[in-house]
């Protein structure tokens, strides 16, 4: 019993991670997509 309890934890555990993982990569794309935005909006401005 006590096998498959450490099996459910890891398997939490490695669960976890990935979701982190996941979370942290949308994160950075948007991140790096708001300044292509800013600037976008910054180059309408000067064309106007």
């Amino acid at each position: 019993m006590k096998s498959s309890q450490s099996g459910v934890k890891l398997s939490l555990v490695i669960v976890s991670i990935i979701i982190l993982g996941v979370s942290a990569w949308f994160n950075q794309a948007n991140a790096e997509d708001i300044p292509s935005k800013i600037q976008t909006q910054s180059e309408l401005t000067i064309a106007d």
